[in-house]
């Protein structure tokens, strides 16, 4: 990095970029309005009134971050006051312990402003009017629209004047250059659309604190911009690379150094490569350069995930993945275009010139640009096992076949999929009471429809909902076919009697499933049958009849928070030889040592478990690998190998993790002796010791591969 750059890294990592927000006074005459014309009027107050973050490093300004005092974006929710009560009654507080309310990742449709400018979202506004021009509450929430765009120009400008002033205060030539280019640059966008790479950067920037998580494709709405300015000599790659840095430096300093948040990866996510609409594989020189200039700051946001396809050369998964082995910061994981493409078209009614423009957001979630993930609350799918084994136990008893016991455990899992819809509608209805205006520019449809995100306006929603325990569920049923109906080891009486008292009396029962069991991971057959036969049940499931109107695609993350350990708490012992109160497990992958057979056996097990493609939601698979595995090359060659095989054989996704368990187990012992060790978690990456130690302990169990 340049020494601009270098700078404004030092700025940004001490928490000197962070814009802080300028209190707003509102005249409380504003209450006679309707509450949306109010609210409305406010938010344009309140963009006006706040103060630009211009250094005299600065090529960039216009972050906007909203304080609570206003609804703000749909992204953080401050100022959503029924957001705030459903959060304050239900998030990390789970319903029956079956379903527990989360947050919701979107990725604004920054493209669309970079090349029609608000003047051209205004037009389409003018538009919409004369749809709706019969109904009274659309336009006038359109009209809110139309002051909201205005205020966003109003704030450009107020930007310019600021970094004209300081470029007159500024004695060295090329800083004084770099702010009068930002002041006459300004004028131009975001209003207009932009001409040059320069602009169209600048104009992602100044938009977006409206809608401030995901930034979606970069090196697809970007690169236009790159490969003129680049042809035409008016744009190098050095220059390139700065601007882009510089914008993921803003990506960080968005958060407080105060939070939590400003070391974890998860706050914004995006990808590059990927499927075109014409089928070829779309990484490119734009997409390279974007992930080289990420991995030179020494900064934890904003994470990438490659988009394999079978189509991408070797060499750049190999470069991805030595990137990747190399970063400290641990900002990089993969995901595989084939099965999620499928599940997309399979379950969203998405085309595939829609589908191949999907992007990772948040944790893992998946999202369209001026996308939202909808639903995302956490599902303890253990339950249903637990309901089998103690609510129908005379039932299940008299089962004469694993089929016939089958048929029992899939009228408890459905049974528990639809009363979790009923609670996630529940959830979702006291969402829906706040009308959010400052993000819909950036969502689509919400103009077209002259509706408010949060009520209905998006028209490019993928509706999800994440399982939690899905290994824990295919172990049990392995188990019990094992035990059970196989061998004939045990009777289902027996079974049913160790758990219900919690192992005790059972203690060489346990021992022998937790060294013979037939565990997922292992590519053996009983276990990939069930896994088969379970993900079969939920394709049969998902027909689209629930709150959210079409089929879902289904997850297997915990985002930040120990959702695993929560819904374990309450749950009763299962047959794969979980204790009353485990924790239980999340992910596609396996733990405690159970995945006997090796890594190729686990990522084979993995890539076959899911022919349906409905495991393309929010899903992780969390790899964990030895140091030294990956620091000799040629080993790491070998992997390379791998984990494309696996992509090639319809693994969906991984990440990876390098380091031993003794020093993950030394780490939490005394913790000051490791501060700089980083882990991926749940689809993002933080350091070990500031986990909670239920994710602690989640990571220490997970097996780690040493060949």
């Amino acid at each position: 990095m340049n020494k601009r750059i270098e700078i404004l890294s030092k700025k940004t990592i001490a928490g000197e970029m962070y814009v802080t927000p300028v209190k707003t006074n509102y005249d409380r005459c504003d209450l006679f309005l309707s509450p949306v014309k109010m609210s409305g009027k406010r938010v344009c107050e309140y963009i006006r009134n706040q103060e630009p973050l211009i250094m005299p490093e600065s090529c960039f300004t216009g972050l906007i971050t909203f304080d609570g005092s206003v609804e703000g974006d749909i992204f953080g929710r401050s100022g959503h006051k029924n957001f705030q009560t459903a959060c304050e009654n239900f998030y990390n507080k789970p319903v029956d312990n079956l379903l527990t309310f989360e947050w919701q990742h979107s990725v604004g449709d920054f493209g669309k402003i970079i090349n029609i400018g608000i003047n051209g979202i205004k037009e389409n506004i003018k538009k919409s009017v004369q749809t709706h021009r019969d109904d009274a509450n659309a336009v006038e929430f359109l009209e809110t629209q139309t002051d909201i765009c205005d205020a966003v120009v109003d704030w450009a400008k107020k930007c310019s004047q600021k970094a004209m002033t300081i470029a007159e205060s500024v004695s060295d030539e090329e800083y004084k250059r770099n702010l009068e280019r930002l002041s006459a640059s300004l004028k131009n966008v975001p209003e207009n659309p932009a001409s040059n790479f320069y602009e169209a950067v600048l104009s992602l920037y100044v938009c977006y604190g409206l809608l401030p998580d995901s930034i979606g494709l970069i090196d697809r709405y970007l690169y236009p911009f790159y490969k003129k300015d680049i042809d035409s000599g008016n744009l190098t790659k050095e220059e390139a690379s700065e601007y882009l840095q510089e914008l993921f430096l803003m990506l960080q300093a968005r958060i407080h150094i105060s939070s939590d948040r400003f070391y974890r990866g998860g706050e914004s996510h995006f990808c590059v490569g990927g499927y075109l609409e014409n089928g070829e594989d779309g990484f490119n020189e734009l997409s390279k350069l974007i992930v080289d200039s990420l991995i030179e700051l020494p900064t934890w946001i904003p994470q990438i995930s490659l988009r394999w396809t079978s189509k991408t050369p070797h060499e750049v998964l190999h470069y991805m993945m030595d990137c990747e082995r190399k970063d400290a910061n641990k900002r990089i994981a993969f995901v595989n275009d084939e099965p999620r493409i499928k599940g997309l078209m399979k379950y969203t009614g998405l085309s595939y010139k829609q589908a191949v423009n999907y992007t990772m957001i948040g944790c893992n979630e998946i999202a369209m640009p001026g996308g939202i993930v909808f639903g995302f609350d956490m599902m303890n799918i253990v339950r249903c096992v637990q309901n089998t084994f103690f609510n129908r136990s005379d039932d299940i008893i008299n089962a004469k076949t694993f089929d016939d016991f089958y048929d029992i455990f899939q009228e408890e899992m459905f049974k528990d999929l639809y009363e979790a819809d009923k609670i996630g509608n529940g959830l979702q209805t006291i969402r829906s009471r706040d009308c959010n205006l400052v993000s819909n520019m950036l969502i689509d449809g919400c103009i077209e429809n002259a509706k408010s995100v949060t009520q209905g306006g998006i028209d490019n929603y993928i509706a999800v909902l994440a399982l939690i325990g899905i290994p824990n569920v295919i172990d049990s049923l392995s188990v019990t076919k094992q035990l059970v109906f196989d061998e004939k080891r045990i009777t289902m009486k027996q079974l049913i009697e160790a758990l219900q008292n919690n192992w005790i009396g059972f203690e060489e029962l346990r021992e022998y499933i937790l060294k013979k069991g037939m565990f997922f991971g292992n590519d053996e057959p009983c276990s990939n049958d069930i896994a088969h036969r379970f993900f079969k049940s939920l394709d049969e499931w998902n027909t689209g009849d629930n709150y959210l109107k079409k089929p879902l695609l289904f997850g297997n993350l915990i985002g930040y928070n120990e959702h695993n350990k929560f819904f374990g708490n309450n749950m009763k012992a299962t047959p794969d030889g979980r204790f009353d109160g485990d924790m239980i497990s999340f992910g596609i992958g396996q733990s405690e040592g159970k995945d006997r057979n090796g890594l190729t056996a686990l990522l084979s097990s993995v890539a076959k478990c899911d022919p349906y493609s409905i495991l393309t939601g929010p899903s992780v698979t969390n790899v964990l690998l030895d140091e030294q595995l990956v620091k000799n090359d040629e080993n790491f060659e070998k992997l390379v190998y791998l984990f494309e095989s696996y992509f090639k054989m319809g693994g969906t996704h991984f990440q990876l993790t390098y380091v031993s368990k003794e020093d993950l187990i030394n780490a939490k012992k005394t913790p000051d002796k490791y501060k700089n060790l980083r882990v991926r978690v749940s689809g993002f990456s933080y350091y070990f010791v500031f986990l909670n130690e239920g994710l602690q302990d989640e990571i220490i169990q997970r097996t780690s591969h040493t060949k």
